[in-house]
């Protein structure tokens, strides 16, 4: 399926899919930031998952995935009941939350939708992460591609949700100011946008802003964890929940630039909390003992075919 999807989409067999196409809307956005023909979009479908027709997922799975089509069908060719206490109500669409193959499935209905846009418009990226789109061209061919959304969409249980919609772009024509050309309810930010839990834009205010709020949850996340007054579940917790990875991910998205507040904010309430569960916030925790704390250990693997 590799090899069919990924002409437009970045999450199935794919590893580091949201930071390419991160890279790649930045990118464009640097070089062609003052033509001002150009539309972004970002599409946002109504609760997509929970919603995408199963007969169209079915015959998606017949057509493009014949060897496992009467395994789809036997978990997806009958409603099931969801039982809430004792009482059940009956599932009849979408594809099952924790499903190893719902990316997949809820891909192959959505993947002839891209393609109509591909034959009828002009898009010069064109980039989906589940049911997340992000879409640049002209911004008359931006229209037309709402306009095949809202037309093809319903019929495959694919809801265009305006109101979580954007359009952005930091040069305007006039165009896309005109009555009409786009939905009422459509988003508009002025200086950038959010994605993938990444920042689309050339404001540094913008994506600094957007990276120290998000870090500011894991400072104060951090600064509660003395109350458990247990180091070892505290180090636990540090380790395993504190949101590195979510820096990391900003980290590799993001110019460093933009991000020495936020990398500062952060080390210096790692270091707190760290201070706090070897010596519960006393003394004798200088930078030697912040260095040890620190220190990155290898891996030794032992081979036993030598030893």
């Amino acid at each position: 399926m590799t090899k069919y999807l990924n002409d437009f989409q970045f999450r199935v067999g794919m590893s580091g899919g949201a930071e390419a196409v991160l890279h790649s809307t930045n990118r464009v956005l640097s070089e062609r930031h003052n033509d001002e023909s150009l539309s972004m979009l970002n599409v946002d479908f109504s609760k997509a998952f929970n919603l995408v027709d199963r007969s169209a997922l079915l015959h998606g799975v017949r057509l493009r995935c014949p060897s496992i089509s009467l395994w789809v069908e036997f978990l997806y060719g009958q409603e099931e009941r969801l039982y809430l206490r004792d009482t059940y109500i009956w599932s009849s669409t979408g594809v099952q939350k924790g499903d190893p193959l719902g990316p997949l499935l809820f891909f192959l209905v959505l993947h002839p939708l891209l393609h109509n846009m591909r034959d009828n418009c002009k898009i010069l990226l064109h980039a989906w992460y589940l049911d997340d789109g992000t879409l640049i061209g002209d911004s008359e061919e931006m229209t037309k591609a709402l306009d095949i959304i809202k037309a093809i969409g319903p019929k495959l249980g694919l809801q265009l949700n305006i109101k979580k919609t954007e359009l952005f772009w930091p040069s305007c024509d006039g165009r896309k100011l005109r009555e009409g050309l786009f939905p009422v309810g459509i988003e508009r930010p002025p200086l950038g946008v959010k994605l993938l839990r990444g920042a689309v834009s050339r404001d540094a205010s913008f994506v600094s802003n957007l990276a120290i709020n998000r870090v500011e949850g894991t400072g104060n996340l951090m600064r509660h964890l003395s109350q458990l007054s247990d180091p070892q579940s505290e180090l636990l917790l540090l380790r395993s929940c504190m949101g590195i990875a979510k820096l990391f991910f900003r980290l590799r998205t993001c110019q460093p630039v933009h991000m020495e507040e936020t990398t500062l904010f952060f080390d210096n309430g790692l270091r707190g909390t760290i201070k706090d569960i070897v010596v519960y916030g006393g003394p004798f925790f200088g930078d030697l003992q912040w260095r040890l704390a620190s220190y990155p250990f290898g891996l030794v693997v032992w081979d036993y075919t030598r030893h």
